[in-house]
């Protein structure tokens, strides 16, 4: 091992060692389970930022954002970030809204236990979440396999994959074992301000050993002129992909669960203005990164570009730079995969375990419960990861189409008074079997005409949805009136 990659290890060593230190912080003896899964429902402006944007902002920004660019350009910045950067925060306040009204008032967290409530169905909680599990366990490997590609690639492959992928596990899992949402979110705080101090750094560190923005984009447009418009990318694919995650992220488990958190709904009013200006910044920087290494690194192929950042770091930055900026993407998917790993638990506790036993709370004991889970799911996603399935824009693509078909469900909970909960069943089976059955060929892809297979599968999933809420019985006038009354109160338009 030579004194570079010892430096490396060295402080990326220190961030975890400081993130497992605010772990031990964050614990509560004698926590209720309900303080575990969603720390009192407490926080305030900055901590309930950086859990949402923490909860979202994961290894696809500084791992698979770069990853694609290497291989499809600029293009993809807009890619992820137009529509995502200004709808989605929208949505966060549209849905979180209410959604925290519904919290305080019936303690939900999860969205299967709002479409239960809301319809007052045992049976759609369970088929919901039984979908949001689905989805959720893959995507959880993301944040392990960027673990393991980061530090392989860091260290010159000195450090090999599976290391890094258990570092991130072990960690990772210490911290929220411990602290549950509270430490989660407290490293979440330490984690978004490294990575979005880190991102800018990486991004004029690169820029300034090409020569500068203006030259190592020049060069991009010499050699590689294709990377500098959208001939890799069709305009069906752009615009499907933007409708699918613009819609999909306010309904992630993990983020949805962290949109309740917040003390009052003027937190979350404050996050959603904050939101867009963070994201796009750190979106564009990625891409232009991932893009220019195509100059000095040519020649990945598929999956392997994955790792481009971390190769362009320890081409051109200093080690310690490298130790500091590998630390930045460690920070960023370790802030999604702690959210996930809750999210889990909160969805066996409260949509599976609870019914079960046909009560309508959480008991003290939950709280080992929810430890046994936050393990148990670490390990299912590190087994995982060491398959190394393709690369992680691929498994979140897929993911994302999954959860934008749960969206459409939760408005109609929130907002239609007319729709019925078979509507909601019809809508649910529809979409999901789509979402399916498209990327599988059980029905033919002919029908796509370019898009991806979740934007159908929601057009689908909204038809079925519009057609049955008019031709099944509607919600009973008492319970949708209930339900509703929630909404009629001075704290759901407090200004800030």
């Amino acid at each position: 091992m030579n004194i570079q990659t010892l430096q490396i290890l060295l402080i990326i060593s220190l961030y975890l060692v400081g993130c497992m230190i605010l772990g031990v912080r964050s614990y509560r003896k004698g926590a209720s389970a309900s303080d575990y899964l969603m720390a009192s429902r407490e926080f305030k402006f900055f901590i309930l930022f950086s859990a949402v944007f923490g909860a979202n902002i994961s290894a696809v920004t500084l791992i698979g954002v770069p990853g694609t660019s290497y291989h499809v350009g600029w293009i993809t910045w807009a890619y992820f970030g137009t529509a995502w950067a200004w709808l989605s925060p929208l949505l966060f306040y549209t849905i979180g809204n209410r959604s925290w009204l519904l919290g305080k008032k019936y303690d939900i967290v999860t969205i299967s236990e709002l479409l239960g409530k809301r319809w007052e169905s045992k049976g759609l909680q369970y088929f919901s979440s039984l979908f949001l599990l689905f989805y959720l366990i893959p995507y959880l490997m993301v944040g392990v396999i960027g673990g393991g590609r980061t530090i392989y690639g860091l260290t010159n492959g000195f450090i090999p994959y599976w290391v890094g992928a258990l570092a991130v596990t072990i960690v990772v899992c210490f911290y929220v074992f411990l602290g549950g949402m509270r430490g989660a979110a407290w490293v979440n705080a330490l984690q978004t301000s490294i990575f979005l101090i880190g991102g800018i750094a990486i991004f004029f560190v690169i820029a300034y050993s090409l020569g500068g923005f203006n030259f190592a984009t020049q060069t991009i447009a010499d050699k590689y002129p294709e990377l500098l418009n959208r001939t890799n990318m069709s305009w069906q694919r752009f615009f499907s992909y933007g409708i699918i995650v613009s819609l999909a992220v306010p309904v992630f488990p993990n983020v949805f669960s962290r949109l309740l958190t917040g003390k009052k709904p003027s937190e979350l009013k404050k996050t959603v203005l904050l939101y867009p200006i963070a994201g796009l910044l750190i979106f564009i920087l990625m891409a232009y990164a991932g893009m220019w290494g195509r100059i000095p690194i040519p020649g990945l192929k598929g999956a392997s570009s994955d790792g481009i950042l971390p190769l362009l770091l320890a081409k051109y930055a200093p080690a310690w730079m490298a130790g500091v900026l590998g630390a930045a993407i460690f920070s960023a998917l370790m802030s999604t995969l702690d959210s996930q790993l809750i999210a889990i638990g909160q969805i066996f506790l409260k949509d599976v375990i609870i019914p079960i036993r046909k009560s309508d709370t959480l008991r003290q004991n939950d709280v080992i419960i929810g430890r046994v889970l936050v393990i148990l799911f670490a390990l299912i996603a590190f087994i995982g990861a060491l398959i190394q399935p393709k690369s992680i824009i691929n498994i979140i693509e897929w993911s994302f189409g999954g959860f934008a078909c749960m969206f459409l469900p939760v408005v109609a909970a929130l907002y239609w008074k007319r729709c019925g909960k078979f509507a909601i069943f019809g809508s649910i089976i529809v979409s999901q079997f789509l979402s399916i059955a498209l990327p599988l060929g059980i029905v033919p892809k002919s029908i796509l005409f370019g898009m991806l297979p979740a934007f159908w599968a929601m057009v689908g999933g909204f038809i079925t949805l519009f057609v049955l809420a008019y031709i099944t019985p509607k919600q009973e006038t008492e319970l949708s009136k209930n339900f509703f009354s929630v909404f009629v109160t001075p704290s759901a338009y407090k200004p800030l």
